[in-house]
């Protein structure tokens, strides 16, 4: 009777096991548990586990076998599944959702399913195979102590790197977020799942032993789960005091600096579309929505240290500081980020992902006291409105946009009015072709001498109000390649442009413009101007049009056009 009963039962188990149930145990666990070789051989398994709305598949395992530095190093990791007999391999990307946490001793890594290609083998995780580790959407994290502090457990691992085993134990303590607990475990068994015996219920992951007192320690997954359901950035990741590791080479973000110039000053530090309507209390139909893609999608870092998303911030002392805006998803539009944010004195664009921006309408509108700007490797391909991108940054001296496609542009209107300090800008690379509105494009430009309009198309656009006025350095322009065809309006075009000797437009047609108010109003210093192209039929208001024009006289106005010499 005792032998069968030996046969029959694990006798090591504080409650009765049949030796047929842990055969069927391993049996469905088989594509669950693997061996994961890294930093020393251990254990790892795949399970669904509750993410926002919906059962996310993930690899779970140690922080010590696969730790901070593998995963920003997108390191690839080994894998050995029981069933499979062949290792396979899968690459820590940051297309992943990823938590690591040194203090906790747990590191998650989201799971593609049948998009992870495992050495051209597809990982697929089936309910029925992962049915012992699937957690309910709503587990509670105090349910472990209340309600299954009395029922034994279970390990499945891979001691000293063998074949996969259970290894069975007396009902665990809890203390916070650990689980401490008696199961027999060997060197291999770090990231093994803990499973309770009477339902296979998962409540943790085995991390190691404490020889002093004789129990091993566990995390409670539970607890895991709610600090990863806090990824916002595709990583989250916990060093062993519990701090939040900020990886400025592995993340979508943006670097900005700040002056505060006095004490407990609260100052602009980002803004969305939907804040700015608020805020002015427009009532137009909103163009286009991004306040979740700014307010819900990013973190921000002050001087390394996270602060609750506010769009402003109170500085206590005054100061430089340095702000980091990390984006978990790339975004669709970033109108009105850095509209009226005054005090940024610095942008770093250049680890920021555009690759689906559409809309950078008043980007960095009013940023005042901004003085550099790293925009260079801006993906800007599908982008159509850089209406006010850069309007009113009034200390900026320099923008290379030598790289910016404007492929898709259709209107740059105020894009740089307003930089008055702006001294160089490099458009050589602009595609104007789909532009219509060029209205007051470098209105107040006023430290520019010079403009390289050559590779401007201008065969769509019906608008050029105020394209140049007050631009008072401005000693020559050249638009021999300018087809103005289209355009309706050129009001104020080169109003104030004082320091304009001669321009030669004889290459513009104006059969469809209505507006000349001003054209050439407050250009001072002008002595010739060719206009023998000009046909004014269609103008309706064209008056002041060479109103402050002290050195002009009709002998120096060419044109065939009686009413420009009125």
């Amino acid at each position: 009777m005792e032998d069968i009963k030996k046969e029959k039962y694990i006798t090591s188990s504080p409650e009765p096991v049949t030796l047929k149930g842990t055969e069927i145990i391993l049996e469905q666990m088989n594509n669950s548990i693997c061996r994961i070789y890294n930093n020393g051989n251990g254990t790892g398994f795949f399970t669904k586990i509750p993410y926002k709305s919906h059962l996310l598949p993930v690899l779970i395992t140690n922080n010590h076998i696969i730790n901070q530095d593998d995963i920003l190093n997108n390191k690839d990791i080994s894998l050995y599944l029981n069933n499979d007999k062949e290792i396979k391999r899968i690459k820590l990307d940051n297309n992943r959702l990823i938590y690591s946490n040194e203090k906790l001793d747990v590191t998650i890594i989201e799971i593609k399913e049948k998009n992870d290609n495992l050495n051209n083998k597809y990982l697929e995780l089936e309910d029925e195979i992962i049915k012992y580790f699937k957690l309910n959407k709503n587990e509670e994290p105090n349910y472990l102590s209340d309600i299954y502090s009395n029922k034994s457990i279970y390990l499945i691992n891979y001691p000293e790197d063998k074949d996969v085993v259970v290894s069975y134990g007396q009902p665990p303590n809890f203390s916070a977020s650990e689980i401490l607990h008696y199961c027999s475990t060997k060197d291999g068994s770090s990231g093994s799942p803990i499973l309770l015996i009477n339902n296979q219920k998962l409540i943790g992951i085995h991390y190691g032993c404490y020889k002093k007192n004789g129990f091993n320690n566990g995390t409670s997954l539970i607890y895991s789960i709610i600090e990863f359901e806090k990824i916002k950035n595709n990583l989250l990741l916990i060093d062993k005091n519990g701090n939040k590791i900020i990886n400025s080479e592995k993340n979508n973000y943006i670097i900005s600096e700040v002056y505060i110039q006095e004490d407990e000053q609260n100052i602009r530090i980002i803004n969305s579309f939907e804040q700015n309507v608020r805020e002015n209390n427009f009532l137009y139909e909103k163009e286009c929505e991004n306040e979740k893609e700014i307010k819900e999608n990013c973190d921000i870092f002050i001087n390394d240290k996270l602060i609750p998303f506010s769009y402003f911030h109170k500085f206590h002392i005054k100061g430089n500081y340095k702000i980091k805006y990390i984006f978990k998803n790339n975004v669709k539009n970033t109108n009105y980020m850095f509209r009226k944010c005054s005090s940024i004195t610095s942008i770093d664009l250049s680890n920021f992902n555009t690759n689906n921006v559409n809309n950078m309408k008043c980007m960095f509108y009013d940023c005042s006291s901004l003085k550099n700007i790293n925009i260079l490797n801006c993906n800007t391909n599908n982008v159509k409105n850089m209406e006010y991108m850069f309007n009113e940054c009034s200390s900026v001296t320099n923008i290379d946009l030598s790289k910016f496609n404007t492929n898709n542009v259709t209107n740059m209107n105020s894009m740089f009015s307003g930089c008055s300090s702006l001294t160089n800008i490099d458009l050589s690379n602009f595609n104007t072709n789909n532009v219509k509105d060029m209205s007051f494009m470098f209105n107040k430009c006023s430290s520019l001498t010079d403009i390289d309009l050559s590779s401007f198309n201008t065969n769509n656009v019906t608008n050029m109000i105020g394209m140049f006025s007050f631009c008072s350095l401005l000693t020559k322009i050249n638009l021999s390649n300018f087809n103005t065809n289209n355009v309706t309006n050129m009001a104020k075009m080169f109003y104030n442009c004082s320091s304009l000797t001669n321009i030669n437009l004889s290459n513009f047609v104006t059969n469809k413009v209505n507006f000349m108010t001003g054209m050439f109003e407050g250009c001072s210093s002008l002595t010739n101007i060719n206009l023998s192209n000009f046909n004014t039929n269609n103008v309706t208001y064209m008056s002041d049009m060479f109103e402050g024009c002290k050195k002009l006289n009709k002998n120096n106005i060419i044109t065939k056009d009686k009413r420009l010499l009125k």
